[in-house]
C-alpha cells in the first residue's frame, strides 16, 4: 500500500517501535538487545531465555552512530563495535565461526544456523501485550518489539565459490542499517513524522490468498501441503540451503516432468532436434548459395578482365 498499511496482509496485529528522525529523511530506531535463537525455532513468539543466547553489548554500543531502517539497502550492516561479541555468540550456538565473506558448511551445519532476533525499543505507551512483543524474553520491557531474521534471510549460497555467504555484517564504522533482509516477512509502517513510531506486522505477502485465489502447491518430497507461513519460518528454505546444488540442477527438469509427463518431454525433445536439423540444413543451403554467387561473380570479373585486355591489344 502507498501512504498507509493494509491489515489484510498481516498475520498478526501491528506493534510499534519507537521511531526517530535521523540522517535527514532516514527512519531511525533504537536497538535494546540482539539474540541468537537456536535452530529449529524461527518466529519471535518462540523466543525465550532458554533457547536464545544474548549478544553481550550495551545499548550505547548497539546504537553507536544511530540505527536506521532502510528498505533501499539489501543487506543488514551493524556497527563493528559488536563484531567480537556477535561472533562469540554465533559460535556458542552453532559450534562454528561466522564469516560473512563465505563459509564452507555441511548439511548438518546449515541446520544449526540460528535465527537472529533484534529487540527494538517500543513506542511510548503501554497497552495490551501482543505477539511480537518482548514480554516472554524480556519481562522488564514487555512492549519492546522483536523482529526475527531467519537463516534463509541472512545466508545465501554462492554456487560459484561453493560457499555460504552472510548477508548480516558487523563491520560498519559509522552507525547501523537494518536492511531489506531484516524487513523481509514483515509489513513496515513508517509513522515517524506524526506519531514518532514505526509499525511492524508479520506478513507473508501472499498475493494469491489476498485476492482470493486458492492455489495449492504440493510438497513433492513429503506429499503434504506446505504449512502456513513457510516463507517466513523458512523450514523449507533451510532444506534448499542445505542442498543447493541438487536444487539448482534438478528442479527445472523435475517440474517439467511433473507438469507434462515423460511423453510431453519426449515430444519437446523431438521438436528441438527437428528445429536444430532444419536450421542447420537451411544454414547449409544459404552457405552453398552464397559460395555459388561468389564463384559466379569471380567468373564474370575474369570475363570482364579478359575483354579489357583484348580491347587494349586491338587498340
Amino acid at each position: 500500500t502507498i501512504g498507509g498499511t493494509d491489515s489484510k496482509l498481516h498475520e498478526g496485529g501491528m506493534i510499534y517501535a519507537k521511531g526517530l528522525k535521523t540522517k535527514g529523511v532516514m527512519h531511525g530506531v533504537n536497538i535494546r538487545k540482539i539474540y541468537l535463537m537456536k535452530s529449529g525455532e524461527y518466529g519471535v513468539q518462540d523466543a525465550t531465555p532458554k533457547n536464545t543466547v544474548t549478544v553481550q553489548a550495551s545499548e550505547d554500543v548497539l546504537n553507536s552512530g544511530s540505527v536506521i531502517v532502510d528498505s533501499g539497502t539489501t543487506d543488514t550492516y551493524l556497527t563493528r563495535l559488536i563484531s567480537g561479541v556477535f561472533h562469540s555468540a554465533f559460535k556458542e550456538v552453532t559450534g562454528f565461526s561466522y564469516n560473512d565473506n563465505g563459509m564452507k558448511l555441511s548439511e548438518d551445519d546449515v541446520f544449526k544456523l540460528p535465527t537472529i532476533i533484534i529487540q527494538l525499543v517500543g513506542a511510548d505507551g503501554g497497552g495490551e501485550v501482543l505477539p511480537g512483543h518482548a514480554e516472554n524474553i524480556d519481562p522488564e520491557h514487555p512492549h519492546d518489539v522483536l523482529i526475527a531474521i531467519p537463516p534463509a534471510h541472512y545466508i545465501e549460497y554462492d554456487s560459484g565459490a561453493k560457499k555460504y555467504v552472510g548477508r548480516f555484517s558487523t563491520s560498519e564504522s559509522r552507525g547501523s542499517v537494518l536492511g531489506a533482509n531484516t524487513m523481509r516477512g514483515h509489513d513496515i509502517y513508517f509513522d515517524i513524522s506524526e506519531n514518532g513510531r514505526i509499525g511492524i506486522a508479520r506478513s507473508n505477502c501472499d498475493y494469491n490468498a489476498l485476492i482470493g485465489l486458492d492455489i495449492q502447491i504440493e510438497d513433492k518430497a513429503s506429499g503434504q501441503q506446505p504449512r502456513e507461513n513457510d516463507d517466513y519460518y523458512e523450514s523449507g528454505n533451510l532444506s534448499k540451503l542445505a542442498n543447493p546444488d541438487i536444487e539448482d540442477s534438478g528442479s527445472m527438469l523435475t517440474k517439467l516432468f511433473d507438469q507434462i509427463g515423460i511423453i510431453g518431454v519426449a515430444v519437446i525433445v523431438c521438436a528441438v532436434i527437428i528445429a536444430v536439423v532444419v536450421t542447420k540444413r537451411f544454414s547449409d543451403r544459404r552457405r552453398a548459395q552464397y559460395q555459388a554467387a561468389n564463384l559466379e561473380k569471380e567468373h564474370l570479373n575474369e570475363l570482364h578482365l579478359d575483354t579489357e585486355i583484348q580491347m587494349a591489344e586491338i587498340s
